[in-house]
């Protein structure tokens, strides 16, 4: 069994999709994804369509917080590639505060959780 080694627990969203753009090699890729999980450090996200194990460059992740309905953009690097369809992306140049307004929006219930919303 591998340790966990993560300072922040990784929460996983549920139906959370997201538009990721590759800037790469003078080329802009663009590709729709379904958020897999998210930390204060990076996103795990699945494709919708594959693409090449070499792809490298800046990526930018656009989605819209899911209880706020507020577009949400930050910007990141391929950290590592599980699959042609599954990639783990670290933020870099990203606002301060940004990542805890998307880590407060996408916060997991479980089962023993009661969630009081005011108006």
């Amino acid at each position: 069994m591998r340790s966990e080694k993560r300072i922040h627990k990784r929460i996983r969203p549920k139906g959370l999709q997201a538009g990721l753009t590759f800037n790469s090699h003078d080329q802009e890729i663009a590709l729709d994804a379904d958020i897999l999980d998210i930390s204060y450090s990076g996103i795990r996200v699945k494709l919708k369509q594959p693409i090449a194990a070499d792809m490298t460059g800046n990526i930018r992740i656009n989605m819209i917080l899911p209880e706020s309905n507020t577009p949400f953009c930050v910007h990141g690097i391929l950290k590592h590639q599980a699959a042609k369809d599954e990639l783990g992306l670290h933020y870099i140049d990203h606002i301060d505060g940004s990542i805890d307004d998307l880590m407060f929006e996408c916060v997991e219930l479980d089962e023993n959780t009661v969630f009081i919303k005011t108006h």
